[in-house]
C-alpha cells in the first residue's frame, strides 16, 4: 500500500515528468488533527444568476447605497439590491476597456466613471454623461480617498477634485516624483495613505497638502511597478486581506508594509512572462466559505491564490481554459461579478456546485511517483472520499448516482490511459469501497493519477492509496 501524494498546490511543470501535480477548480482545506486525513479537497465556489441585461461585455461595477451600477458594453445599468433585470440608463460610456468607478460622500453622491482613452463620465439620476468639469482632461483611472476624487494620467500626473465635489481646481495636481514612468492607478491603502501605481514604480502618498495645492504629499517610493491598470487589487470593501499585484518582474506579490513580497510559483511566473499583452492581465479578489481568494486572470488562463493556506489552484469554466467570471465586487453581503459569456451579473456562491447550469469539473492530478529506477506493477487504487453524496431527487444519473473518473499515466504523465468511472454512492449509501483494480505496469519515470469529478453535488477528496509491487 502506497499513500498517493495529493498536491497542496497546482504545479503543472515545464514537462510532464517535472510536474508536481495539478489542482483545477478545487483547493485543499486543513482538517482537524483528529480527522482521518490532514486535508480535504473541495470544489471552488460556483456561480449563479443574479442580474440580467440585454448587453454584453462587463467593464466594471460600483455599489452606491442600495443600488449596483454596472458598465456593460457602452451602457450603464442599475440594479436593486434584490437583483433581477437591470435598468439601462440613458447616455453612453464609450470604449471597450475596463472602467474604474468611484463615488463621494456628498448628500447626493457623485458617481464617476473613467475609461482609459475615453475620459471621465458621471451618473446623474437615470442618465450618464460627460464629466461636468472639462479640466478633468483625459484620466485613466479614478478613486475616492478622504473626501476627494483622485484621477491619474498616463504621463505621471495626478489630479484631485474639491472635497465631495466634481469641481476641478487646475492647481490641485502633482506628478509622481520617482521615475518618469506611466501612471496606471491610485489605490487606497486603508491607513490614510494611497498608492500611485505606475509601470516601473509605486509611490505612497498621504499626509499634508502638497506645495501645489494637491491635498496629499509624497511619502515613499516602492521599487516595483505593475503590468497594467487592472493588475492590482485589495482595496475593495469586504476584503481586508492586503494588496496584491502582478509586478513588472512578472510575479504576483503582496505588500508587506511598503515591501512587495512575491507569492507566485514558477509555473505561474512563466505564464505571466509568456502572456503577449500583459496589460490584459487582471487581479481581483473575493471571499467564500471563510477563504480569501486572489484571482489572477489573462484572456486564456486563470489561477487563484487561497490566502488561508497560501496555496495556488487553477480555475477553468466549462470547455474553457479560463474562468468566465470578471472583476468581483462585494455588494449586499454577496460577491458579484461580470460574465464573459453574457451581459449578466453573476453571484459567486460557495453552495453552488456548478456555474449557472454548466458543469464545474474539479480535477486533482498527482506528480509522478514510484520506485525509481525500478518499475512498479499497479494492482489497484482506493479512494478516501465523501461517500453517499448522491441526491435521491436530483437529476438522474448525474446527481442520483455520481461517479469519479480515474485515469492513470504509467510514463510520468506523457500519455494518459482511458478513464474509468467509479460510483461514490447514492444518497446516504456510505458502505463499500471506492476502488478500481489492475492498472498494469508503470515505467521507471513513475505513475501519475488523475481524478475528475463533475456531478453538481457536495463532494470532497481526502486521499488515496495505491496497491503496487516493485519489479526488479
Amino acid at each position: 500500500m502506497v499513500d498517493v501524494p495529493f498536491p497542496l498546490l497546482s504545479a503543472p511543470g515545464r514537462a510532464p515528468q517535472a510536474a508536481g501535480g495539478r489542482l483545477v477548480n478545487c483547493y485543499p482545506e486543513k482538517l482537524s488533527a483528529t480527522a482521518g486525513k490532514p486535508y480535504a479537497y473541495w470544489r471552488v465556489p460556483g456561480l449563479k444568476g443574479w442580474g440580467t441585461t440585454a448587453g454584453s461585455g462587463f467593464r466594471g461595477a460600483l455599489v452606491v447605497g442600495n443600488t449596483l451600477y454596472a458598465v456593460i458594453g457602452t451602457k450603464v445599468y442599475s440594479f436593486a439590491s434584490t437583483g433581477g433585470a437591470g435598468t439601462q440608463l440613458t447616455g453612453s460610456v464609450t470604449g471597450t476597456l475596463p472602467c474604474t468607478m468611484a463615488r463621494d460622500n456628498a448628500s447626493t453622491p457623485n458617481i464617476v466613471i473613467v475609461c482609459p482613452g475615453e475620459g471621465a463620465f458621471i451618473v446623474s439620476g437615470s442618465a450618464v454623461s460627460n464629466y461636468p468639469d472639462s479640466d478633468v482632461g483625459s484620466p485613466n483611472s479614478v478613486v475616492f480617498h478622504k473626501g476627494f476624487f483622485i484621477f491619474t494620467y498616463g504621463d505621471g500626473k495626478t489630479r484631485s477634485s474639491d472635497i465631495n465635489s466634481t469641481n476641478i481646481n487646475t492647481q490641485n495636481y502633482s506628478t509622481a516624483e520617482s521615475k518618469p514612468d506611466a501612471l496606471y492607478r491610485a489605490v487606497p491603502l486603508g491607513n490614510g495613505q494611497y498608492l500611485l501605481a505606475g509601470s516601473s514604480t509605486m509611490e505612497v502618498w498621504g499626509g499634508q497638502v502638497n506645495d501645489t495645492g494637491y491635498p496629499f504629499s509624497y511619502v515613499a517610493t516602492i521599487a516595483r511597478g505593475i503590468v497594467g491598470s487592472d493588475a492590482i487589487t485589495g482595496d475593495q470593501d469586504g476584503w481586508g486581506k492586503g494588496i496584491f499585484l502582478v509586478g513588472d518582474d512578472f510575479k504576483v506579490s503582496t505588500l508587506d508594509g511598503y515591501t512587495p513580497t512575491p507569492i507566485s510559483i514558477p509555473d505561474l511566473d512563466l505564464l505571466i512572462e509568456r502572456e503577449p499583452d500583459k496589460t490584459l492581465i487582471t487581479v481581483g479578489c473575493y471571499v467564500s466559505q471563510g477563504h480569501g481568494f486572489v484571482v489572477v486572470q489573462a484572456p486564456t488562463w486563470c489561477w487563484e491564490y487561497d490566502t488561508t493556506l497560501q496555496t495556488w489552484h487553477e480555475r477553468q469554466s466549462y470547455l474553457q481554459t479560463y474562468w468566465r467570471a470578471l472583476r468581483p465586487v462585494k455588494a449586499f453581503d454577496k460577491w458579484l461579478c461580470g460574465d464573459r459569456k453574457s451581459g449578466n451579473i453573476l453571484q459567486i456562491d460557495g453552495a453552488s456546485q456548478d456555474e449557472v447550469g454548466d458543469p464545474l469539473k474539479m480535477r486533482i492530478e498527482t506528480g509522478p511517483f514510484g520506485a525509481f529506477p525500478k518499475a512498479v506493477r499497479i494492482n489497484g487504487i482506493e479512494l478516501y472520499v465523501t461517500k453517499g453524496v448522491g441526491i435521491a431527487t436530483g437529476a438522474d444519473p448525474v446527481q442520483t448516482d455520481p461517479v469519479v473518473e480515474i485515469a492513470c499515466s504509467t510514463d510520468g504523465g506523457n500519455r494518459w490511459g482511458n478513464p474509468r468511472q467509479i460510483a461514490v454512492g447514492r444518497q446516504a449509501l456510505t458502505k463499500g469501497r471506492v476502488r478500481s483494480q489492475i492498472w498494469g505496469q508503470a515505467e521507471v519515470q513513475g505513475v501519475r493519477w488523475r481524478f475528475d469529478f463533475s456531478a453538481n453535488v457536495n463532494f470532497g477528496f481526502m486521499g488515496a492509496d495505491m496497491q503496487s509491487d516493485t519489479l526488479l
